[in-house]
């Protein structure tokens, strides 16, 4: 019985670097994925850096979209996963574009929704060594920052990310109380801009109020009420906008060393805007005012 098991199995797995080495013939890819079963070490790997990410893992990332982006990008991609229908309908496209020292490999679709995070995975998964940008670096030639704080809603960070990208941000900070930018779902909410500016993690108040004081960058703080009106916030100029989570609002400490306070002004009956609104609704502000 077990010898038929295993024969089963050996021809199954036999069949199966048939069908992929005949698919990247007929699409002349250079590089062949390696068939997996559903015990396989990498399928822990994926697993584990969904579920923690970076630095403690690689960052994860599933879907075409994003890891399309990812290579446009330029950001190196170590491990690649397809599904066997994501392989066919995405692997002409994606194949060709890894590099020859990325690990490639294909698994049965139910095999490889195990793996995911997502409730409807899409077919391609991938891993990427990837640090956070270091805290000068998001200053940029002409500072416009995003700080996080507090906010603890992936998705609400990672649509925050993706405003700053559209507005011309030089880049974002999450700060220490701040649910990691580069969550699983952060990046995927972020829709690819988490690649193309830089973002910093786990940073301490007192270390971005101190960089903000010595480059001459305002510190401006949301508030629900209040506050000055967006376009009277002076947000020409080199500025750090600090988005705290719509339950709390911005952490004291950083209150205290703003130069102003922001209010948005909506309907008496609405209690407040989600943090990735209103950072969306500032930096488009910001956006204007610079010129962008």
């Amino acid at each position: 019985m077990g010898r038929g098991h295993c024969g089963n199995g050996m021809e199954q797995q036999t069949e199966q670097r048939a069908e992929v080495a005949r698919f990247c013939d007929n699409w002349k890819v250079p590089q062949e994925p390696t068939p997996i079963g559903r015990h396989h070490g990498l399928l822990t790997e994926f697993r584990r850096a969904f579920r923690e990410g970076p630095p403690e893992t690689p960052l994860a990332m599933e879907g075409p979209r994003l890891v399309g982006e990812a290579l446009r990008s330029g950001v190196q991609l170590e491990k690649v996963l397809f599904s066997r229908r994501g392989l066919e309908q995405q692997g002409a496209k994606l194949l060709p574009q890894l590099s020859k020292h990325t690990e490639v490999a294909v698994a049965e679709d139910a095999v490889f929704a195990g793996a995911m995070d997502a409730e409807h995975p899409q077919g391609v998964a991938a891993l990427a060594a990837w640090a956070a940008a270091k805290l000068e670096a998001v200053f940029g030639e002409r500072a416009l920052i995003v700080a996080a704080a507090g906010l603890q809603d992936p998705g609400n960070l990672g649509t925050l990310i993706r405003a700053a990208d559209a507005f011309g941000a030089s880049g974002v900070v999450a700060l220490a109380d701040t649910v990691s930018p580069f969550n699983a779902k952060a990046v995927r909410a972020s829709a690819g801009s988490l690649f193309h500016l830089p973002v910093a993690a786990r940073v301490t108040a007192e270390d971005l109020i101190a960089a903000c004081r010595s480059r001459g960058v305002r510190l401006v703080a949301t508030g629900a009420r209040g506050g000055v009106a967006p376009a009277e916030a002076g947000l020409e100029g080199p500025v750090c906008l600090m988005i705290g989570q719509e339950a709390a609002g911005v952490p004291r400490a950083l209150l205290r060393a703003a130069d102003a306070t922001v209010s948005i002004p909506i309907a008496s009956r609405v209690e407040s805007l989600n943090a990735a609104m209103a950072g969306a609704i500032l930096l488009f502000e910001a956006g204007r005012v610079r010129g962008h």
